[in-house]
């Protein structure tokens, strides 16, 4: 390391490397993420809450471990951040809610307690939007203060890629870690559905609630990824090309002309074949289907409040409760038999392809006067439960982030990161500079 590189700014495999090594004590690693959350934190808002005193003292603790010749977690020492929709016992879980302030809940969520036992140092809860919906959350996007940095986990990501932290934990309904990743410039992972207990989280829509897991490279989700699945820490990038499927989706008329024209000269680039993917007639319903069922959930966890409690819920909460209660039972188990359908056909697209590609957002990040920007690109792939990685590979025409997803089969998730470290060499030299 160089006198001239700060330790934030080295990715997360480096730094566990060096950190097992005693080459760098999780002290000082830590020390610089504070320092750097203090001196950008007033302007960019990615935090709800952080203890630097607790995140100091575990890094104490991380130094002594070491010392002592202890067998060392994966994640040894690392400063992350946890989204604020996941219980902590030692901080408060607000879940972005007023109307929680103040809640601590007695124990973990099972996956900050997976974090803790792979050696991760808590610095703090990551800002969200309330209770996850798709609403701004105060989190400013770190590339342009003026720019949305998307939707619930946009905490996360900009700590992320504000050299705040190498780590922070996200989730995902519809579009919470990927449209972030994108509008900001991170590496996201979406596991596949049931990759890991959610217990203890936010949990929306059971049959889509993913975890998701923000980084600055493939390499740094693989660590990250090992902390619940150890065979994810070791996986290398594919050596041969993959069959890559190229899907647009129901909602690529929606995609900025800047965009598409970004995506269409990097997948003829690709020193690889690719194939123009057609959607079954079902996937035109998908968005119709995601929004149903996340609307009749809302209604039922939400519904029974008092009025004086509803009122304060921020107006997209509030709108989903109300057509929420429109839902008939047989609505519903339409949605739910809609949804089995998709998730079906789904399965049918990796036949041919080892992965499918499309981009994360429609375009780059919005101005915040007009909001979080649109999830539409990711919302079929949670619908159907299939993992997903968003690379930050294109620049929009303000010279901004977007991101190109890989959708991987169910399941699947190692070899879906692989195909993600192919694509991310392959890219690698790219004139927009993105880091691999």
């Amino acid at each position: 390391m160089t006198d001239t590189v700060l330790p934030n700014h080295l990715s997360a495999s480096m730094l566990a490397d060096r950190l097992k090594r005693g080459e760098i004590s999780a002290l000082d690693l830590t020390n610089a993420c504070l320092d750097r959350i203090a001196a950008r934190e007033p302007d960019v808002s990615a935090w709800a809450f952080v203890d630097a005193e607790r995140a100091r003292e575990q890094a104490q603790r991380a130094d002594e471990w070491r010392a002592s010749g202890q067998p060392l977690g994966a994640l040894h020492g690392l400063p992350i951040g946890v989204k604020d929709v996941f219980d902590t016992a030692d901080m408060p879980s607000e879940y972005g809610s007023g109307t929680l302030r103040g809640r601590r809940p007695d124990a973990d969520a099972d996956a900050v307690a997976a974090l803790r036992r792979a050696g991760a140092i808590i610095v703090g809860k990551t800002a969200t939007s309330e209770f996850g919906m798709y609403h701004p959350s105060p989190t400013r996007n770190p590339q342009d203060l003026s720019r949305s940095p998307g939707v619930s986990s946009a905490g996360s990501a900009a700590a992320v890629v504000d050299h705040m932290v190498p780590l922070a934990l996200g989730t995902q309904h519809t579009a919470s870690t990927t449209l972030p990743a994108s509008f900001c410039g991170a590496f996201a992972f979406k596991p596949s559905l049931g990759f890991t207990s959610m217990a203890g989280s936010n949990v929306l829509v059971p049959r889509m609630a993913h975890l998701g897991l923000l980084a600055r490279s493939i390499a740094d989700l693989c660590l990250f990824a090992g902390a619940f699945d150890p065979a994810l820490a070791t996986v290398q990038p594919a050596a041969s090309a993959p069959r890559l499927g190229v899907v647009k989706g129901p909602s690529w008329t929606l995609v900025d002309d800047d965009a598409r024209l970004a995506f269409e000269r990097f997948i003829q680039a690709l020193p690889a074949a690719t194939t123009a993917v057609e959607l079954a007639v079902e996937f035109d319903q998908a968005l119709d289907v995601t929004f149903g069922l996340l609307n009749a959930h809302l209604a039922y966890r939400f519904g029974s409040a008092p009025a004086e409690t509803i009122g304060r819920y921020c107006a997209p909460l509030r709108q989903g409760i109300e057509a929420g209660r429109t839902i008939s039972a047989a609505r519903y188990l339409t949605l739910e038999a809609q949804a089995d359908r998709l998730v079906e056909l789904a399965s049918l697209l990796f036949i041919d392809h080892d992965a499918l590609v499309t981009l994360s957002a429609p375009g780059e990040a919005t101005r915040l006067e007009a909001g979080p920007g649109s999830g539409v690109m990711s919302m079929p792939w949670s619908l159907c439960g299939l993992p997903t990685v968003s690379l930050p590979l294109l620049r929009g025409r303000e010279g901004l982030p977007i991101g190109v997803q890989l959708i991987g089969g169910r399941g699947r998730d190692a070899d879906l990161l692989r195909i993600a470290g192919w694509l991310a060499n392959a890219a690698r030299g790219n004139a927009d500079g993105a880091e691999v």
